[in-house]
């Protein structure tokens, strides 16, 4: 029996489905079960990793477990993982698979990957086997970055980023649940981008005047400051820039295509597969033609 956390989310739904279609026997854990994927013979259960006493059931009988990051501000989720893998130790668990961010480390610009540092900590002290994905950025996060003037606009300077499309990542996670390798890899696109690249190649897909404004970190958060959001989101907005910027996602790596044996998909190949994904640039279009 495996085990999909955050099978609603869209990584753990895909991967889902890619194992489904396999024939393997799943169970598929969420905080909303009706919105977990139907799948034939899959079991679905309620789980919620704030709620402790909602998880031993989902792991019990499990023989690998994919842990997908709960939703919580910095500084809370990696105790939520925590309370995931110490399920998964009371229910002697073979096996975990943990997705976590690439430039995890306990010094990352982005709040996130320093939870994500503490998390894989909360992992190994458990005793568990394990293996760690640390996926890059995903390439899906991009068209929300654009505001209605094709202008996306952070303080990443011109350092380029491995970004991975959550395609891949689901592909790689299925595989590696099937097969778990143990160890920490790097899941990333094939190729590193600066976000002008980033910028000129979604202009080029959409056909829209798109382009990246790099800006200093204090006029970023200047600028988010005054649309009032809480702190943290300011802080996990700028810090999303300042990771990239600091050369935490430059590096490559082979990992989709050892697990998978296919390639990762560049920009183009994914969009095209997926092209639903590039709806905020068409609402921003229809939103600048009055319509």
């Amino acid at each position: 029996m495996l085990l999909i956390t955050g099978a609603s989310g869209r990584v753990g739904r895909r991967t889902a489905v890619l194992l489904a279609q396999e024939g393997y026997s799943l169970r598929l854990m969420t905080r909303t079960p009706e919105q977990a994927p139907k799948l034939d013979g899959a079991e679905v259960v309620r789980g919620d990793f704030a709620e402790p006493a909602t998880l031993d059931n989902g792991f019990a009988g499990v023989s690998t477990a994919l842990v997908i990051s709960g939703s919580g501000k910095p500084g809370e989720r990696a105790l939520l993982h925590r309370n995931a893998f110490e399920a998964a130790a009371r229910a002697h668990v073979k096996h975990v698979v943990y997705l976590s961010l690439q430039g995890a480390s306990p010094t990352s610009k982005y709040p996130f990957s320093r939870d994500h540092a503490l998390s894989e900590l909360y992992l190994e002290e458990t005793g568990l086997p394990y293996t760690v994905l640390r996926n890059a950025f995903y390439l899906d996060m991009f068209p929300d970055k654009f505001d209605a003037d094709g202008v996306m606009s952070g303080p990443a300077k011109e350092t380029r980023g491995a970004f991975v499309s959550r395609e891949d990542a689901a592909r790689t996670a299925a595989a590696v649940l099937a097969d778990p390798p143990g160890g920490t890899h790097d899941v990333t696109g094939r190729e590193a981008l600066s976000l002008d690249d980033v910028a000129r190649r979604f202009s080029a897909l959409t056909r829209q005047p798109l382009r990246y404004q790099a800006e200093s970190a204090k006029s970023a958060r200047d600028r988010l400051c005054k649309r009032e959001p809480p702190s943290w989101r300011v802080d996990l907005s700028v810090g999303w820039f300042e990771a990239i910027a600091a050369g935490e996602l430059e590096h490559t790596s082979n990992a989709v295509f050892r697990f998978t044996g296919k390639k990762p998909m560049n920009l183009e190949e994914y969009f095209t597969l997926f092209p639903e994904l590039l709806q905020p640039f068409r609402r921003a279009q229809d939103h600048a033609s009055g319509s």
